[in-house]
């Protein structure tokens, strides 16, 4: 126990970790993809999370990739909440291992939980993932100091993605930066503070960004800009300064509430204005708002996006051509 003690001791108050930026981008710029699907949030809930990567033809029922040329993007929040981290960080390793052989690429972001399990393993926010590993045979502070096939993995994860012209983060809130500012702050930040940097785990970080009230709120990274401009101007601007056309985000399964007094439910995937969608649909069983979706991205012109359920009915949300205001797809299986 003594032994236990020290090493956590040394896990928790060491310098901050050296990360190989070269190797290792916070930021994974992926250009030519020819379709995106992209998943939020599955939460420890690989059984859920295999059924609409399959109902979306990402996957066969072996767990086989079988989307081609395809890029799969997750955008955090593989752990806590549902009955298994270590299963869904399986089955996303597998795919992200085996895909290039097919032609395709899977790309996986860290989420707060993963960030905040890194920085303090012993937080009582992600204690399930820490009693997990304990089940497993896995100290979560060897896993913490990035040790081990599992701490080496998540240690890894970068912390946002551009593919083609669509921006991914766990919370979206890329600050109004460029690429390349938000990726030489997130590196400077984490080289002095690790996965306790601000620009990570901060109240205005790129992957927590946190509602103003818990189910009744709007996205702080968003009313920060307000009344000053519009949200359709922030998000325009925000946008133009990343060099992309919209932004994905997970994180958030909850009401979001706009401008204009529409407002996104709890578990729906939606769009708002081309410019943003909200992808955490609350699969997990551990959360429930849904099911789960995929959103798949084409850019056939002209280019669209739909939800894809777990029965594999898709829901429109978007396309160039129509450029709708908003679009909507019910919380699957509700």
């Amino acid at each position: 126990m003594k032994s236990q003690a020290l090493l956590l001791f040394f896990a928790l108050c060491s310098p901050a970790l050296a990360r190989d930026w070269s190797r290792f981008p916070a930021v994974v710029e992926v250009d030519k993809a020819p379709e995106i699907f992209a998943v939020g949030d599955a939460h420890s809930d690989p059984v859920r999370l295999a059924k609409v990567l399959q109902a979306a033809h990402v996957i066969d029922a072996q767990q086989n990739w079988i989307a081609g040329s395809a890029v799969l993007v997750s955008t955090g929040d593989m752990i806590d909440k549902g009955p298994s981290g270590l299963g869904v960080i399986r089955l996303l390793r597998k795919l992200r291992d085996t895909a290039p052989a097919k032609g395709g690429r899977v790309v996986l972001l860290a989420g707060n939980h993963e960030a905040e399990f890194l920085s303090d393993p012993t937080l009582a926010k992600v204690k399930m993932f820490a009693a997990e590993l304990k089940a497993a045979g896995i100290q979560p502070a060897d896993v913490a100091a990035c040790k081990g096939e599992i701490g080496e993995f998540l240690c890894t994860l970068p912390f946002a993605a551009r593919v083609n012209d669509t921006f991914f983060s766990h919370a979206g809130n890329s600050g109004g930066r460029t690429i390349a500012r938000l990726e030489k702050d997130i590196e400077t930040d984490f080289d002095q503070h690790g996965f306790a940097a601000a620009q990570l785990i901060g109240d205005g970080s790129v992957i927590e960004a946190r509602l103003n009230g818990e189910g009744k709120g709007r996205e702080p990274w968003i009313d920060a800009g307000l009344p000053q401009r519009s949200e359709k101007q922030l998000l325009t601007d925000y946008t133009k300064a990343l060099g992309v056309a919209r932004i994905v985000e997970g994180h958030v399964p909850s009401e979001v509430k706009f401008e204009d007094n529409v407002t996104r439910a709890h578990g729906e995937m939606f769009q708002k204005s081309g410019l943003l969608f909200l992808i955490d649909t609350g699969m997990s069983e551990g959360v429930n708002d849904s099911q789960g979706a995929v959103l798949h991205v084409t850019f056939k012109a002209p280019a669209s996006a739909e939800a894809i359920c777990p029965d594999g009915h898709p829901t429109p949300l978007w396309d160039a051509a129509a450029n709708q205001p908003f679009g909507r797809a019910a919380a699957c299986g509700r």
